[in-house]
């Protein structure tokens, strides 16, 4: 994997994928990179438990539809790493700094233990982790490199 870029994104970013709303072209764009080889995406095992879950609310889901999106996102094979001891305590740290949930945090812990950068679409999350994680967060289509 030597040259391609690691980057953290969250469900923001992933059900973007699968649902027509703002920003889903960057989105897109974010998983034809990991698809061509210029980047590996890197996520924890919880990003399809909330990808399924916010897609399950879609008013133009249905269970036949949410099967077919869960089989696409397994199908592009981002890299998960565990959720851990090391992973779960930097989250809380985070999570009390600012003001999120341990499940919001995740993304952030895991770009810092794995010394890369994190790309959410999510306003809230980005505004109260911005100051924490400065060095490491992105908001989709405003400041990522991957384009």
């Amino acid at each position: 994997m030597a040259g391609r870029e690691l980057v953290v994104i969250d469900s923001s970013v992933a059900v973007k994928w699968f649902s027509e709303e703002e920003l889903t072209r960057e989105a897109l764009s974010i998983m034809g990179h990991h698809v061509k080889g210029d980047a590996t995406l890197l996520t924890t095992p919880l990003l399809a438990c909330e990808l399924a879950n916010a897609l399950r609310h879609k008013p133009d889901y249905d269970q036949n539809k949410l099967r077919e999106a869960m089989t696409h996102y397994y199908n592009l094979h981002i890299e998960e790493a565990p959720i851990d001891f090391r992973l779960l305590s930097r989250a809380g740290e985070i999570a009390f700094k600012g003001g999120v949930t341990i499940y919001d945090a995740i993304p952030a812990a895991l770009a810092e233990i794995r010394e890369t950068s994190w790309i959410t679409a999510d306003e809230t999350q980005y505004s109260r982790l911005k100051e924490i994680c400065a060095d490491r967060i992105m908001f989709l289509g405003r400041d990522q490199a991957l384009s």
